[in-house]
């Protein structure tokens, strides 16, 4: 019986292509190009970045308590003596008051500077803030009950300042939202004489305890 050696090599030679063909088809299927990813534009930072870069520079603290001393010293002592619920009330005005008053020079310093604030996106994180300050003071400050006279003459001074140094941030805070540095302008910088002209009976040094030393 013969043998065709052309039959023993026809068809695996068929079946080797029809291999080539398909490993081929495989190999293409995963070189395809990969589909491109989004890419953030340079120079715009995330929420979470900014979030991160504001709790990575807090604002500084500030001494509240000695402003409450100092202030419960210009008090007549019948004042102090009075009501203890004005008291504790006056204490609390006087503290979220001051807390909100100094935030704000801060921020007043940092903006008049030549270079601006170092860091905008953190200065106006804290613009907010202090912005929230003043609110609850206002609030607290509209629901105050009477109060002995020296003590409503400061309440109506911190009322006065709290207006100015509003005005103030909403002038940077406008700055801000139109993407320009923050800058105090021609009105805000006329008012802070007022505002200073308003803080000076708080600031001024308590008169002296008459004390009487009895003799020997």
């Amino acid at each position: 019986m013969a043998f065709s050696t052309r039959s023993l090599f026809t068809k695996p030679a068929a079946g080797l292509r029809w291999l080539a063909l398909a490993a081929l088809g495989a190999l293409g299927t995963h070189c395809q190009p990969a589909a491109p990813t989004e890419q953030v534009a340079p120079g715009s930072a995330s929420d979470s970045l900014k979030l991160e870069t504001a709790v990575a520079m807090p604002m500084p603290k500030f001494d509240v308590e000695s402003p409450i001393m100092h202030q419960l010293a210009l008090l007549p002592p019948a004042e102090r003596q009075a009501d203890p619920k004005a008291m504790h009330r006056y204490q609390q005005l006087t503290r979220r008051f001051w807390l909100a008053e100094y935030s704000t020079e801060y921020l007043l310093k940092q903006a008049q500077t030549p270079s601006g604030p170092p860091n905008v996106v953190v200065f106006e994180r804290h613009l907010a803030t202090i912005q929230s300050h003043w609110r609850v003071l206002r609030e607290a400050l509209s629901q105050h009950p009477a109060m002995p006279p020296t003590m409503t003459d400061h309440v109506t001074r911190m009322q006065q300042v709290e207006r100015y140094q509003q005005a103030a941030l909403a002038d940077m805070q406008a700055d801000c939202a139109a993407s320009r540095p923050p800058h105090p302008d021609a009105t805000t910088l006329a008012t802070q004489p007022a505002v200073q002209k308003l803080l000076a009976p708080l600031l001024r040094a308590p008169a002296p305890l008459e004390v009487r030393v009895r003799p020997r």
